[in-house]
């Protein structure tokens, strides 16, 4: 065999091994191809299962939005009824309140009126305020005034029955005294006459000073003990009126005498009780 038949057979022996190759490689992919389409297949079938199931929702979400809409239709024509009839209405309310404007126009000029009247009302109010101010204290002053004489008068009411108790009291005691006075008058006229007395000599009492040493109440009598006796002349029958500085407190009439002592008893009262250290004097 030539070189050419030699080189044309291993050409086809090649050949024949890249047709088989080719050809079991083709049926690889072949096969590949086949599960691919299969594979697709289902994948297609489940699509279209998932597409109807698909448009079926959306059908029913088409009639959903139909009815929605036709719904929203309704309302809307319901609302464009209602804006008309609230427009009327916010037409007349706007008339209303122009109307209202002017009457309020008007009440702020008589508003305006009255407050300029409600200041004048004020300051007049204010003026009567003082004048009460001013009546009341007067009438104040007045209560104060009245008071105060009715508390004076009380006063010398009670002054003036006090000075007509005293009064009362001086003329029961001088209607005493002077029963007394009557009484020893009458003793001592009768003395003069047995005796004949000299009054006298008996009546004169030399001008002396002295001091209260005791002073003691028995049975409503009071007795009072001088520090005037014999030695200083003092007899029986001498008168002392008796004082504290300036208060003159009555007159007291010795009844005993001894040496340097008498003792009397008290004729006449004065302001106050007669104490202990008391002067005692036979001439204020």
């Amino acid at each position: 065999m030539s070189t050419i038949g030699k080189f044309f057979v291993v050409l086809n022996l090649a050949l024949s091994a890249l047709f088989v190759g080719a050809a079991a490689s083709l049926i690889g992919h072949s096969e590949d191809y086949r599960n691919q389409f299969e594979t697709s297949q289902a994948e297609v079938a489940s699509l279209k299962e998932a597409n109807a199931a698909t448009e079926g929702d959306l059908n029913a979400q088409l009639r959903t939005a139909n009815s929605v809409s036709a719904q929203l239709r309704n309302d809307n024509s319901t609302l464009t009824a209602d804006k008309t009839a609230l427009t009327e209405s916010l037409e007349s309310e706007r008339q209303q309140n122009s109307d209202l404007r002017a009457s309020l126009q008007v009440i702020d000029g008589k508003l305006g009126d009255l407050e300029g009247t409600n200041g004048q009302q004020s300051t007049q109010l204010e003026g009567l305020h003082r004048q009460f101010e001013a009546v009341r204290q007067e009438r104040d002053d007045a209560l104060d005034s009245r008071d105060a004489a009715l508390a004076t008068a009380n006063t010398a009411e009670d002054s003036a029955n006090m000075a007509n108790g005293a009064a009362n009291d001086l003329q029961i005691k001088l209607d005493r005294e002077m029963e007394r006075s009557a009484s020893a008058e009458a003793k001592l006229a009768t003395v003069v006459s047995l005796y004949k007395v000299d009054l006298e000599s008996i009546g004169a009492q030399p001008q002396m000073d002295g001091s209260v040493l005791s002073v003691e109440t028995v049975d409503n009598t009071t007795y009072v003990v001088v520090n005037l006796g014999k030695d200083n002349d003092v007899q029986p029958g001498y008168t002392y009126d008796v004082f504290n500085g300036s208060t003159y407190k009555g007159r007291i009439y010795v009844h005993s005498v001894n040496q340097t002592k008498s003792a009397a008893t008290v004729v006449l009262d004065g302001n106050g009780a007669i104490t202990a250290g008391d002067r005692v004097t036979t001439r204020l």
